[in-house]
């Protein structure tokens, strides 16, 4: 539809010119739509970048006494290890310390739960 001078006889042919830019258009936007997301690629890391990722920056030998301990999560080939940041990551969230105030209470509400079952 290069004319731009549309006649009232024209307008059926110009409405379904139209309709059809429209459809390729709607199937366009669903094609992108649909696009799956690509998950970041996990990243391996050797003892050195380990020791300058962890916040305390570490001592390489001190990563060597928890592996050895099994405290931190590793996986070793032959004789080299590594890590993974994912597995990293999760490791230094779990390592939270309960505060006094939430062991007292739940150690309140587990004396509670055991005087509850008793008859």
């Amino acid at each position: 539809m290069e004319d731009m001078n549309i006649t009232f006889e024209d307008l059926p042919k110009a409405m379904s010119w139209m309709m059809d830019k429209l459809n390729k258009l709607d199937s366009k936007i669903d094609s992108l739509n649909n696009i799956p997301q690509v998950r970041p690629v996990d990243q391996w890391m050797n003892l050195k970048e380990l020791c300058e990722y962890l916040p305390s920056h570490p001592a390489e030998q001190t990563v060597y006494g928890w592996t050895s301990c099994h405290q931190i999560p590793f996986h070793k080939r032959g004789k080299r290890i590594m890590f993974l940041k994912s597995e990293i990551d999760a490791w230094l969230h779990d390592g939270k310390r309960k505060s006094q105030k939430e062991l007292a209470d739940e150690a309140a509400q587990f004396i509670k739960s055991k005087r509850n079952t008793r008859f």
